[in-house]
């Protein structure tokens, strides 16, 4: 039997396991799930009493359904009422379920409560961590939660794990390190549902239909793994094969080698250049919104922990439909790659520009406050005015200025970024408007 046919057959061979392999994983990996549910599960409530409170909860199950209904009731003793549901994974606090097995939730809730107030619920999925668990304080059970409006009757909705995050206040308040702040669920004791912190006093009802854990049996990455794997098997036989065969096989085997590692370098080549352009905007050359995605989380986190700050300046260039209508579209496109230039020659390292869409951009500067950024987008209103401009003559642009504060999220910004715009553009264009958040204390 010759080598060529050796290959072939093979090549054949690890092809048809690969498929094999592949119907195997659509036909039984089926979603595996996880029903919480208060016949197999302890439901009790708790609320501030223990604190000082006054507030009353009770809980029953009916139809497949448990309401928690809860009576918030003002303190001088404990100034934020609440009332807690907690359902009890496990008689030890110490061997909780693991539901990292899993990656989303299910949750079909139903929020009956005064009309005023946040509409919110929390839910936290609590992690025991030897490391970090003190006897004496439950509370050093780790919180991963999220808060959001269930409404009523809305019906099931699928959270992501990747939603949920470790509570800053349990971060602060217990000092934890960087080791230990992630999101962890490999050992959850208990689920809690809560009324939210800004819950106004009055009766509310928190009805909850379905609870359940989705994920898969064999994870995508590990069904990738187990292909990479007989891949690798097939190409280690064949190498032995071919080592024994005769040196006019291995001199080809080098051969097809050398091939293989110039295709290779090719393919890398482009996946650089195709990387390249799904971060970039290609008229500008100005990162464009998913290439500052993942430092803009980054950012935000070390915001929230106190370790760095955060100001954006929200551009939009004057008037810049007339110059389209005016001038064409080609020198449109011209004028923004010139505001581009421009305005990165105006800007520290640090700064990062961001295409946003059409000519509006907008520039982070990390480690600054909202009066350095106004600095900054002074200078570049300046800059953009005085240019001269072969093709249309004058060209203005039009700035928002905000600071992110702890604790909120990176679109709140961006929105109050963008009615600091809406300002200078009603105030007469040309101008840079700044719009601080106005940061109050909890009740």
């Amino acid at each position: 039997m010759s080598s060529k046919n050796i290959v072939n057959k093979s090549i054949l061979l690890v092809v048809i396991l690969n498929i094999f392999i592949t119907a195997i994983y659509l036909l039984f990996n089926d979603h595996k799930s996880l029903l919480i549910t208060p016949e197999k599960y302890v439901y009790s409530v708790a609320t501030d009493q223990a604190l000082g409170g006054r507030s009353l909860a009770s809980v029953h199950s009916e139809n497949n359904s448990t309401t928690m209904s809860c009576e918030l009731n003002s303190s001088e003793n404990y100034r934020w009422p609440y009332c807690e549901l907690t359902i009890r994974l496990s008689d030890d606090i110490k061997n909780g379920l693991d539901l990292s097995q899993y990656n989303s939730v299910i949750l079909d809730v139903d929020y009956n409560g005064p009309e005023s107030g946040n509409q919110k619920v929390r839910i936290n999925l609590r992690n025991f961590e030897e490391d970090i668990f003190n006897p004496d304080d439950d509370n050093t059970i780790k919180y991963n939660g999220i808060e959001y409006a269930p409404g009523q009757h809305q019906g099931p909705r699928i959270v992501g794990f990747d939603k949920f995050q470790v509570l800053t206040w349990w971060l602060f308040d217990y000092n934890i390190d960087l080791e230990h702040s992630g999101v962890k669920l490999n050992n959850v004791p208990f689920i809690q549902i809560a009324t939210d912190s800004g819950s106004e006093p009055g009766r509310y009802k928190v009805t909850i239909h379905k609870i359940m854990f989705i994920g898969h049996y064999i994870r995508r990455s590990t069904f990738a793994f187990i292909l990479l794997f007989t891949w690798v098997i097939g190409a280690i036989a064949l190498f032995i094969y071919q080592r024994t065969s005769a040196r006019v096989e291995i001199e080809q085997m080098e051969e097809r080698t050398k091939s293989l590692a110039a295709m290779n370098q090719k393919l890398s080549l482009r996946c650089n250049e195709i990387e390249e352009m799904a971060i970039k905007d290609e008229l500008t050359g100005a990162v464009n919104r998913h290439g500052i995605k993942d430092w803009l989380d980054n950012i935000a986190r070390r915001v929230r922990w106190g370790l760095d700050s955060v100001s954006i300046i929200y551009a939009d260039l004057d008037n810049f439909k007339v110059i389209n209508d005016q001038f064409g579209h080609q020198v449109g496109d011209e004028i923004l790659r010139q505001f581009v230039d421009l305005t990165r020659s105006e800007l520290r390292d640090s700064d990062n520009l961001v295409r946003w869409g059409g000519e509006e951009f907008i520039i982070f500067c990390s480690g600054s406050n909202i009066h350095v950024a106004t600095r900054i987008a002074e200078r570049i209103r300046t800059t953009i005015e005085n240019h001269q401009w072969e093709m249309i003559g004058k060209l203005t642009c039009s700035f928002g200025v905000t600071e992110l504060v702890a604790g909120e999220r990176v679109t709140e910004m961006i929105a109050r970024a963008d009615e600091a715009l809406y300002q200078a553009k009603n105030n007469g264009r040309n101008r840079v408007e700044t719009l601080a958040k106005l940061i109050t204390s909890p009740r």
